[in-house]
C-alpha cells in the first residue's frame, strides 16, 4: 500500500508549511488525484485517519478532488474525458494523444484558523 508513504510525505510538507503559521490549526487539507495517478483515495484516506488519530493533526479532514484524465488527440483535434486510463483517443481511436489532466497529486490548500 503505497498510499500510506505517499500520505507520509504529503504531511511532511504540511508539516513545512504549518511551521510558517505558529500557533495555526490546521482544519482541512484540499487534495487534488487524478484517476490516472495509481493512487487509491480510499486507501490515502485510511492512511490519512491512521496517521492523523492523534498528534497536532486530529480532527484534519483531508477533502480529495478527483480528477477526471482527460486529453487532446493530436490526429482528430478533439478534446476527450477517460473514466480511467486508456490507450488511444477514444473519437478515432490514433494513439497521437496528449494527457492534459488526470495524473496529478497536488495539496490544493489548506485550510487554518489562526
Amino acid at each position: 500500500m503505497h498510499e500510506l508513504s505517499i500520505c507520509q510525505s504529503m504531511l511532511k510538507i504540511v508539516d513545512s508549511t504549518m511551521e510558517q503559521h505558529e500557533g495555526a490549526k490546521l482544519r482541512k487539507i484540499f487534495l487534488d488525484i487524478g484517476r490516472g495517478s495509481t493512487i487509491e483515495p480510499i486507501l490515502l484516506s485510511e492512511a490519512f485517519a491512521v496517521l492523523t488519530s492523534d498528534g497536532p493533526y486530529k480532527g484534519t479532514e483531508l477533502v480529495i478532488n478527483d480528477i477526471p484524465i482527460s486529453g487532446t488527440c493530436g490526429d482528430c483535434l478533439k478534446d476527450f474525458t477517460y473514466e480511467e486510463l486508456s490507450v488511444g483517443c477514444p473519437n478515432c481511436g490514433s494513439t497521437n494523444i496528449r494527457i492534459t489532466a488526470g495524473l496529478e497529486l497536488d495539496i490544493r490548500a489548506l485550510e487554518v484558523d489562526d
